[in-house]
């Protein structure tokens, strides 16, 4: 198995255009230090607490509006408290290396998931569109050792760009803003009090916590990939579907039916520094809802790629 791994690896990263998306990536962290950095909001001002007190008038202007969203209401509240909290304990908020990727993590992922999309959608309907596929069935090789190589490949790629991404925000934002954060602490809103965390702990569980985005979208590219042989609709649709998921679980937060909606569940990180939107929703709730949904995903892309025609 691990040699089938190794190749459709060695596959994936041989293509210049993989590594023009990974360069994406890396060019999107840097356009979210340049907007902080022209924003002044990486640096400390005499004035931070007058400033404070400013945001959270505007915040509780937010949140008083009666066309506010859950989610717009949610975040205000949390900022209100968060402003508070620093007010009390005479905090100034401020920005470095490592507080900058705790804060993009979620936003990383996401974009390296979008890339990922696009290497699992063309590669299952690439090898039978271009006939290679009969390549590695003459390597006395199963299919589902190919099913299994192919898919693990994508998702180790997707898990090393989202690493990388975390990784470079890192030390793009320790230049800028300073590596002198590590020793603090994760301030969070949880059960309406401020609690803490070491940084480094808020930013290892924020990569691990937001995994299942990744799987999901990557899982779904690779189902239609396996089940159409266009490359070009595999892709879009599961653009389509990825980002149209994200943005509703977004917008939509907090509304009694999302509490089944999969792409509601795909952030895991309320359950350990926040609370999840849905009252009565547990971790162990949205664990099964992701493997239920990769099965299913699994049990329609699996027997098409088992059964297809090689032309």
């Amino acid at each position: 198995m691990i040699p089938f791994i190794r190749n459709e690896n060695m596959k994936i990263y041989k293509r210049k255009r993989t590594w023009v998306m990974i360069v994406i990536v890396l060019l999107y962290v840097l356009l979210q230090i340049v907007n902080l950095k022209t924003a002044g909001s990486g640096t400390v001002s005499d004035d931070w607490r007058a400033q404070l007190e400013q945001e959270n008038v505007q915040f509780s202007k937010e949140a008083a509006k009666p066309d506010a969203l859950k989610i717009e209401v949610k975040q205000a509240e949390k900022h209100i408290m968060l402003n508070q909290y620093y007010l009390d304990q005479n905090i100034p908020p401020n920005t470095n290396g490592w507080s900058f990727a705790v804060s993009q993590v979620q936003n990383i992922i996401f974009a390296a998931s979008l890339i990922s999309v696009i290497i699992s959608g063309e590669i299952v309907a690439a090898e039978f569109v271009s006939g290679t596929i009969k390549l590695l069935l003459t390597r006395s090789a199963s299919r589902t050792k190919i099913y299994l190589s192919k898919y693990i490949a994508t998702i180790l790629f997707g898990l090393l760009l989202s690493a990388a991404g975390i990784l470079v925000s890192i030390l793009l934002g320790g230049f800028i803003f300073g590596f002198d954060g590590l020793v603090n602490s994760y301030f969070f809103v949880k059960d309406q009090a401020v609690r803490e965390v070491p940084t480094l702990q808020a930013l290892l569980a924020g990569y691990v916590l937001n995994i299942p985005f990744l799987l999901i979208a990557i899982t779904l590219a690779f189902m239609i990939s396996a089940a159409f042989r266009s490359t070009t609709f595999s892709i879009v649709i599961s653009l389509l579907v990825s980002l149209t998921g994200f943005i509703i679980a977004i917008a939509m937060d907090g509304w009694a039916w999302t509490k089944y909606f999969v792409f509601s569940h795909t952030d895991l990180t309320p359950f350990l520094y926040g609370n999840p939107s849905i009252d009565g929703v547990t971790l162990g709730f949205s664990l099964v809802l992701i493997v239920l949904h990769l099965a299913i995903m699994h049990s329609v892309s699996y027997p098409l790629f088992v059964k297809r025609d090689v032309l």
